[in-house]
């Protein structure tokens, strides 16, 4: 994998997210907006995406950015405890209720929130399994409100 992008141009880390993580254009087209073609001929220097609405453009690097740079630069264990804090402070979802869903103590989940380290791996998967389904349809249901 080459991985070693300086330009920071990002166009480079689309080139990157397509040929290195095997994202296909069409998948990035569906979270970016963009067809196949515009997505490959703005990864190839072909386009500048001038064109589009400035929020397109904006939204499409900064998903460039967080399937990039964001997946490599955040643990697995800090994207949990992000998430969790999101569905805390956001959704008012209290740590009780968290540890109801994921079979946990309250205080577990208090002690991962200081320290990840502080439960298994299992209980981590159980509480990060809750915490992404939990985010995923408090999210979906709140851009319907």
């Amino acid at each position: 994998m080459k991985m070693d992008i300086k330009s920071g141009d990002p166009r480079d880390h689309l080139k990157s997210i397509l040929d290195d993580y095997k994202l296909t254009p069409h998948t990035f087209g569906l979270i970016s907006g963009l067809d196949e073609k515009e997505v490959l001929d703005f990864a190839n220097y072909e386009t500048d995406l001038a064109h589009l609405p400035h929020e397109k453009v904006g939204h499409m690097v900064s998903m460039i950015g967080l399937l990039s740079d964001g997946m490599t630069l955040v643990t697995s264990d800090e994207r949990v405890k992000a998430i969790t804090e999101i569905l805390n402070q956001q959704f008012q979802v209290s740590f009780e209720t968290l540890a109801l869903y994921a079979k946990l103590e309250e205080k577990e989940i208090n002690a991962f929130m200081s320290d990840c380290d502080s439960l298994t791996y299992e209980k981590r998967y159980q509480l990060a399994v809750v915490v992404m389904f939990l985010f995923k349809l408090f999210s979906d249901n709140n851009q319907k409100s």
